[in-house]
C-alpha cells in the first residue's frame, strides 16, 4: 500500500487525538507513517526523514515547526542527562522520554525536544548562544536542503506550516533582531510552489484561530485539524 509520511512536531504527532496526517491518510486511502515528535524542531525533522527509508511511490508532507527550537542531543552518560530528561517532552504521554531518530524512545540519550522554551539547563543556551536571526538561517537552509534531497529522489512532497511564513518564532522572549529574516539568502532558492499556507503566507495556528476552533494546552483541537486536512486535499494536488 502506498504510504502517507509525515513530519512535524505536536501539530503533526499528538498523542490524545487525531491529527491532520490521520484524516489525510484516510482522504487519499493511504497507509500513513507519522513521524512527527512532541516539541520537535527543523534540526529534529530534517535528521529524521534522512534516517528513514522512502519508497518511490511516497508522499511526503512536512509540516514546519517554528525556527526558535534547539534539539538538543544528550549521550548515555553525560552529566546532565537527567537534568534534559526532567525537561523532555512526554512523547507517549505518560512520561518524558529522549527521542532516537528512528523514533524509538529512551530515558539515556537522544534528542531533548522541548520546543522553543527557556526549560532547565536549556536557559543558558537560550540566554547566551541563541540567534533569531541565525535560527531563522538554520531554519530555512534544512528546509532548502529537505527540499533538494526529496526532489532528487523523485518523491512527491509539500511543506505546510504551523507558523506563518514571516512570524516563525514560538516564544514571544526568543524574538529580537537587528537583520532582516524575511531577506535570507535562501529564501530566494526554495521553490515555494510547493508549499501550501492558508492565504498565501498563513500557518496552522493562523488557520485554527480565524476558523474560531478551540486550543486546548496550546494545542489545537481534532476538529482543527480536519478542517485543516480538508484545505490541504483542496489545495495541495497531492
Amino acid at each position: 500500500m502506498d504510504r502517507l509520511v509525515t513530519l512535524g512536531c505536536s501539530f503533526t504527532l499528538d498523542n490524545f487525538q487525531k491529527t491532520w496526517p490521520d484524516y489525510l491518510a484516510e482522504h487519499l486511502n493511504l497507509q500513513c507513517d507519522n513521524l512527527g515528535a512532541r516539541g520537535a524542531g527543523m534540526d529534529f525533522v530534517k535528521n529524521r526523514l534522512l534516517s528513514y527509508r522512502l519508497m518511490s511511490s511516497d508522499t511526503v508532507i512536512i509540516m514546519l515547526p517554528s525556527a526558535d527550537r534547539f534539539d538538543w542531543y544528550i549521550d548515555q552518560g553525560n552529566p546532565l542527562q537527567q537534568n534534559a530528561l526532567n525537561i523532555a517532552s512526554w512523547q507517549n504521554g505518560k512520561h518524558s522520554d529522549f527521542v532516537q531518530l528512528d523514533g524509538s524512545l529512551s530515558d539515556s540519550s537522544g534528542f531533548v525536544l522541548s520546543g522553543g522554551e527557556h526549560r532547565g539547563e536549556k536557559r543558558t543556551w537560550y540566554k547566551y548562544f541563541y540567534s533569531e536571526y541565525k535560527a531563522s538561517l538554520d531554519f530555512w537552509n534544512s528546509v532548502y536542503f529537505l527540499e533538494l534531497y526529496l526532489k532528487n529522489k523523485d518523491i512527491n512532497y509539500r511543506f505546510t506550516s504551523a507558523y506563518d511564513k514571516h512570524q516563525l518564532i514560538e516564544q514571544l522572549h526568543n524574538c529580537g533582531t537587528d537583520q532582516d529574516v524575511t531577506s535570507i539568502p535562501v529564501l530566494r532558492k526554495i521553490d515555494f510552489r510547493n508549499f501550501i499556507y492558508y492565504k498565501d503566507d498563513k500557518g496552522f495556528l493562523s488557520f485554527t484561530s480565524e476558523h474560531k476552533f478551540e486550543v486546548v494546552n496550546n494545542h489545537p483541537v481534532t476538529k482543527a485539524h480536519k478542517k485543516f486536512a480538508e484545505y490541504l486535499l483542496g489545495k495541495g494536488k497531492l
